[in-house]
């Protein structure tokens, strides 16, 4: 855990992928959180991105609306892209990744293209405060 936390507070900016499990993130990511929430508290202040892939309709936006909140909590208050024009929810996986993983849906590959851009600029924008 030590050099997890290590990794945390030494990056720039945290992009967070995330699948959805009964509505909300895996029991493992929650986790992980919870231990960065703790003593060092790593996340605070720390620009984040967050981003889910799922086989259904919906994306993962009730995961990621989960994780916002969670992210926002006392012992973590990260400071989290905000998600207007910048949710990656990526539906119907099946249909935009390849038999070996590859995304291949060209869509969605400028969307993260554009996105990632934006996060970068928010990292830019974070340090300079």
């Amino acid at each position: 855990m030590v050099s997890f936390k290590r990794q945390i507070a030494a990056a720039d900016g945290v992009l967070i992928i995330t699948p959805e499990y009964n509505w909300s993130v895996p029991g493992v990511l929650k986790n992980a959180l919870d231990w960065l929430s703790r003593v060092d508290k790593v996340l605070i202040n720390k620009p984040v991105m967050t981003a889910g892939v799922s086989g259904g309709m919906m994306g993962t936006i009730r995961a990621q609306l989960h994780l916002r909140q969670i992210l926002q909590s006392p012992g973590l208050s990260a400071n989290v892209l905000p998600p207007a024009g910048n949710e990656v929810l990526i539906n119907f996986a099946s249909q935009k990744f390849d038999e070996s993983g590859q995304l291949i849906d060209t869509a969605t590959i400028d969307l993260l293209d554009q996105v990632i851009e934006q996060f970068v600029q928010w990292i830019h924008t974070h340090r300079e405060r």
